[in-house]
């Protein structure tokens, strides 16, 4: 039988074991630990620089887990031409999807299909899944880098409209651990900056992502300039960092099985029929694959593909986005500065607006109406446009499709086919785009000019000002054409910015044809995928229109130049009354009445309601009886 005292101690022994016991076990079972060739160190590096991430209020996706984008897809092969793709998986698992090595074709299609039946889905599970960030620490380059990764169930962006959508955070380190570049990327390319000019709460990073595309950016009012065209803003969700689950990802060969996913070749979304490709309805590659593996494996490389913002960028981005804001507010101001005027005029019974209506400059006022009403029609027209539409291929059925369109309401937006390669979800990519509205600037001048008019007070400064004006009506057209003849100029740009290394050369003969002959034109160019198809360009109605409001406002300016000055005709000198001569009175006293009268109408006003010329001493009008003297 056992000595109580003995159980007793060997429990005791037990007990004082058991939370070392319990640790070990604890240690042993984390999935990311050094056993999976992933440093601890690894996650205090992460959670140390983790992003803050700020959105717009109307987005309607967040940064998902892998396993829901997986679990609510279905793998299947895409087949060349119209034909539908086939079923290869219909239940996938993060598990077992990286076994589907063998074609690059495959994709994963979520089945629920449509962007309002995937919206509602995630709507009702995110709160549950909660928000993720994927990171890979890249150790055995120079420098280390901090990859995050980002997957969202749909890109509903202005560009491109598909399932599934990953984006990438970088933070590059020094040898000493110091971060000192920050890398976010924007549809296809991307933007860096040096820490210094990066936003941040602590040690991490401030980031603005853009509403439907998830373009990364730097500040909240960028996405209005160059290469942007997004909706970026802070009034919706922010998620902080300690907000997101991160997981380690582990290099292949050691990775854990639940990351095989990694190995998947194909696309993270929808990727049907040619035309669907082309539609921009073709979901991104893989981590791993994403841009050729650079973005994965070489981050090096791809911040040199990038642009590179800093605080001169982040100024004329700043001005970009408030340039309506601050045109207004000068507006409001000035206009405010003329109202003020011409109450005073009214109150001094002081307007010519009236007398210049009944003279010459009536006819150059009524001719410069007629221009500001074509100015203002024209601003909703197309100023310039390059259309393609396919005689044969995949898109022979489909409307033509725009590749640049300015006009006075949306500004500038050119987009171009680069090819569906592996750097794009489609085969159109945004070149650049300026959303400055014109017509409210336009429409400015125009308020401020009928100001002028109602306080003129000089035929010749008024026609001057249309004059003006006329030159800023031909200044559209002027600046589009030699923009459009420059053309060529800017594609080793666009190549850069674009992260497409190779630009393809019908492209590039298409855009010199163009640029041959900006005024209008037709060619054709065959191009991969979509086959033959013809471009049409040239000036829109708006331009034109343009240009024939800039002619009238030089006739009325003209006009206006030769009004008679607005002042009332000068009556004849009046006779002063003789004073009757008497003996005592010298005869030099008998002319001066005569004398000091013609002084006072020399020196004279003039009738604030006629324009008649009066007397310095004068009480009324002779001419019209008003007292408004």
């Amino acid at each position: 039988m056992l000595n109580p005292k003995v159980l007793y101690s060997a429990g005791l022994c037990l007990l004082m074991l058991l939370p070392a016991a319990l640790l070990i076990v604890s240690l042993s079972s984390v999935p990311h630990a050094e056993a999976q060739g992933i440093s601890l160190a690894d996650n205090d590096l992460a959670a140390r620089f983790a992003p803050v991430l700020h959105f717009t209020s109307g987005e309607k996706f967040y940064p998902t887990s892998v396993d829901y984008i997986i679990s609510s897809s279905a793998v299947k092969q895409r087949n060349q031409g119209s034909l539908l793709p086939t079923i290869i998986d219909p239940a996938p698992t993060p598990s077992t999807l990286g076994q589907y090595t063998s074609s690059s074709n495959l994709f994963l299609d979520n089945k629920l299909g449509s962007l309002d039946a995937i919206a509602a889905d995630y709507a009702s599970k995110a709160k549950s899944t909660g928000y993720y960030a994927y990171v890979h620490i890249l150790r055995s380059s120079s420098p280390t880098v901090i990859e995050y990764w980002l997957f969202y169930a749909y890109n509903n962006g202005p560009m491109n409209d598909h399932q599934g959508d990953i984006e990438v955070i970088q933070v590059f380190l020094d040898s000493s651990g110091d971060p000192q570049q920050v890398l976010l990327s924007q549809h296809g390319s991307g933007e860096n900056a040096a820490w210094g000019n990066v936003e941040k709460i602590d040690t991490h990073p401030v980031v603005y992502v853009a509403q439907g595309s998830h373009a990364n950016y730097f500040r909240p009012y960028q996405g209005k300039f160059g290469l942007e065209n997004d909706v970026v803003g802070s009034d919706g969700i922010t998620i902080m960092p300690s907000d997101l689950k991160m997981l380690i990802l582990g290099e292949k060969g050691i990775r854990p099985v639940d990351q095989s996913w990694l190995d998947f070749p194909g696309r993270w979304g929808y990727w049907g029929t040619d035309d669907e490709v082309v539609r921009g309805l073709a979901g991104p590659l893989g981590v791993v694959f994403n841009q050729d593996g650079i973005r994965w494996a070489n981050p090096t490389n791809y911040l040199r593909g990038t642009l590179t913002v800093d605080a001169n960028y982040f100024t004329l981005a700043w001005v970009a986005a408030n340039i309506l804001l601050i045109f207004v507010a000068y507006t409001v101001i000035r206009g405010a500065w003329k109202a003020v005027a011409i109450v005073r005029l009214r109150k001094n019974g002081s307007l010519m607006m009236g007398k210049f209506l009944k003279s010459r400059g009536g006819v150059g006022l009524m001719l410069g109406i007629t221009a500001i009403a074509i100015t203002l029609a024209a601003l909703s027209m197309p100023w310039y446009s390059i259309t393609a539409s396919s005689e044969t291929g995949p898109l022979a059925k489909q409307q033509p499709v725009e590749l640049m369109s300015i006009n006075g309401v949306n500004g500038l937006q050119i987009n171009m086919f680069l090819g569906s390669d592996s750097e794009s979800s489609s085969g159109y990519r945004s070149l650049l785009s300026t959303q400055i509205p014109f017509a409210i600037l336009i429409g400015a001048g125009i308020v401020l000019l009928i100001l002028d008019v109602i306080g003129v007070k000089s035929g010749k400064s008024i026609g001057k000002k249309f004059l003006i004006g006329a030159i800023t009506s031909l200044l559209p057209f002027i600046i589009i054409y030699i923009f459009i003849a420059s053309l060529p100029s800017f594609m080793p740009l666009a190549s850069q910015l674009t992260g497409v290394q190779n630009i393809p050369t019908q492209a590039v003969q298409t855009i010199q044809t163009v640029a041959s002959n900006p005024v209008s034109g037709t060619a054709q160019q065959t191009f991969p995928t979509v086959g033959v198809t013809t471009l049409t360009w040239g000036f829109g109605l708006g331009a034109y229109m343009l240009i024939i409001a800039a002619m009238l406002r030089i006739i009325a300016g003209l006009t206006m130049l030769r009004t008679p000055e607005l002042r009332g005709e000068s009556p004849p000198t009046p006779t002063a009354p003789q004073a009757q001569p008497t003996q005592t009175q010298p005869s030099a006293v008998q002319t001066s009445p005569v004398t000091e009268a013609s002084k006072e109408v020399a020196a004279g006003r003039y009738c604030h309601n006629c324009g008649n010329r009066l007397r310095s001493s004068a009480k009324f009008c002779p001419e019209c009886g008003s007292d408004q003297v």
